[in-house]
């Protein structure tokens, strides 16, 4: 059989522009589409330009910078939002007409190599059959058990038509399965550290969840409440539907002392619904990349209550591949159902956990964390979490102070050449402060050293913060406190604070970030 042509199965003329407007406008205004804001964007914009017979504008390029807000120089190769977004508003038409649209007069399709939209009348387009087999039905009676329609209704032509255009169907629904199982072939070959959840179904109905005031939790199915370092449990509850369910072998994830976080994840296009209780929210999109395909593959794109599209490659933002690394979005409020709606688009990286964290305005919420594998709770009930963020040092050897555990917020220390990227709101202005105390030298080792033993520099995004700091010379054995005003976070919302050493290795026990105008 030779290949269909599109003039087989386009519109025909008396398929007018305000039918297809009525048409563009139920399926944009009456939810089939779903929750997910890309995919209405699409839809409008590729039938606006072709009413305005601009479909020769219709190109991966514009659909990207006009529809979906991408910038100028928007690159293909690297970001495929685009093609993965026509994929599932294809895929989501034909479960449009197949269910709720099903007496539709008039079909809105996007044929596959094309992002140009078709209007199709209903009579050419019977039922596509389901993929498994069934029963044939007696000669006289048709699959439902009622007697066949009459000919006159679908003259010869017609019924080829409509054969086609089910071959057709049937033809995408078939690629699209070949593709993905390739796509799954090829995670696997490559990183064989991944596979499908434990899960019975993979795009299973979200079950009922509550709503909470306060969320921390692990994205996907198969997974276990974990507790943190910090006291923190992450729940195992399912609220995102649709996507791939991956597990993720155990392995060491770098800037973390909580692997587990990472060990399972979603992925593809899926749509994530989070009943809440407070008004305002903080949110923490966690992620560390374990597949170790090729570079520019795995960027994600994230839209939070149809908002415009947030683009993370993971591991431009980690530094490498198994390193965690999160984003800050603050000042997010729930919509009107009561709850906060994350859409995740990624054809490789995981999103492997969410935290939404009341907050009283959409300043970022302090943070506070100490150089120690366990948390600290202050005199004035703050809770400093357990350390975070970093790249390489470690832990020191506790002195003597240490061990009698008297010196609270100064127990522990990070020791080393090392950095913290602190994630936090773009280009907002911060206060930052450096928590610091000898934990070697002076009174630690009976009076050995001193002055001089231990000088080292503190750069914040490139800045020169301390220079030549000497613990001992500043305070001696006591505790120093640095702060730092109006430090900006850079373009990609991170505090990266390097610790550089000049005489034996640098040091700090604590570190805290709070908006500036606070």
């Amino acid at each position: 059989m030779g290949a269909i042509q599109t003039a087989e199965y386009l519109a025909p003329a008396e398929a007018g522009e305000t039918s297809e407007r009525r048409e563009l406008d139920w399926l944009l205004t009456s939810g089939v589409l779903g929750r997910s804001g890309n995919l209405a964007r699409v839809l409008k914009y590729i039938c606006e330009e072709r009413f305005a017979g601009r479909a020769e504008h219709i190109k991966e390029y514009t659909i990207a910078t006009e529809a979906l807000g991408r910038r100028p120089d928007f690159d293909p190769n690297s970001d495929t939002i685009v093609r993965v977004t026509v994929h599932s508003l294809r895929k989501r038409l034909l479960e449009v007409y197949q269910n709720e649209g099903a007496d539709r007069p008039l079909r809105l399709i996007v044929p596959p190599g094309h992002y140009d939209p078709r209007f199709i009348p209903a009579p050419l387009i019977p039922p596509v059959a389901p993929p498994a087999a069934q029963e044939t039905p007696p000669p006289d009676r048709d699959s439902r058990g009622t007697p066949p329609a009459p000919a006159e209704i679908a003259p010869p032509g017609v019924k080829a038509s409509a054969r086609r255009f089910q071959l057709w169907s049937i033809g995408i629904i078939a690629s699209s399965v070949i593709v993905t199982v390739c796509a799954a072939w090829l995670h696997h070959y490559q990183a064989g550290k991944l596979r499908p959840a434990d899960n019975p179904s993979n795009a299973a109905a979200l079950a009922p969840v509550l709503p909470l005031a306060t969320i921390r939790t692990l994205v996907g199915t198969g997974r276990k409440p974990y507790v943190d370092h910090s006291g923190m449990t992450w729940s195992a509850a399912n609220y995102c539907q649709g996507g791939e369910n991956v597990t993720v072998q155990p392995e060491k994830i770098a800037g973390t002392e909580d692997a587990p976080i990472y060990f399972g994840g979603v992925r593809g296009i899926a749509h994530c619904i989070f009943p809440v209780t407070q008004k305002l929210y903080e949110l923490h999109l966690h992620f560390a990349e374990t597949s170790d395909l090729p570079a520019a593959t795995r960027a994600a794109n994230i839209s939070i209550n149809a908002g415009p599209a947030i683009t993370v490659d993971v591991v431009d933002r980690a530094g490498g591949d198994g390193i965690a690394t999160s984003i800050v979005v603050t000042g997010i409020a729930p919509e009107n159902d009561g709850a906060i709606h994350i859409d995740f688009i990624s054809d490789v990286s995981l999103l492997n956990a969410v935290e939404m964290l009341p907050a009283p305005s959409a300043n970022l919420l302090p943070v506070r964390f100490v150089a120690s594998s366990k948390p600290y709770v202050d005199g004035q009930n703050q809770t400093w979490l357990s350390d975070r963020f970093f790249s390489g040092g470690r832990h020191g050897l506790p002195g003597e102070s240490a061990k009698q555990g008297i010196l609270g917020l100064y127990e522990s220390d990070r020791i080393g050449r090392f950095s913290y990227s602190i994630p936090v709101v773009p280009l907002a202005h911060y206060k930052v402060r450096l928590y610091f105390r000898e934990p070697w030298f002076g009174e630690e080792k009976g009076g050995a050293g001193g002055p001089g033993s231990r000088v080292f520099d503190v750069a914040c995004n490139g800045e020169l913060l301390l220079k030549h700091f000497d613990i001992l010379a500043a305070a001696g054995n006591a505790p120093v406190i640095k702060t730092f005003d109006n430090i900006q976070a850079s373009a990609d919302g991170r505090i990266d604070l390097s610790f550089l050493p000049v005489v034996n290795y640098a040091v700090v026990d604590a570190i805290e970030v709070i908006p500036a105008n606070n």
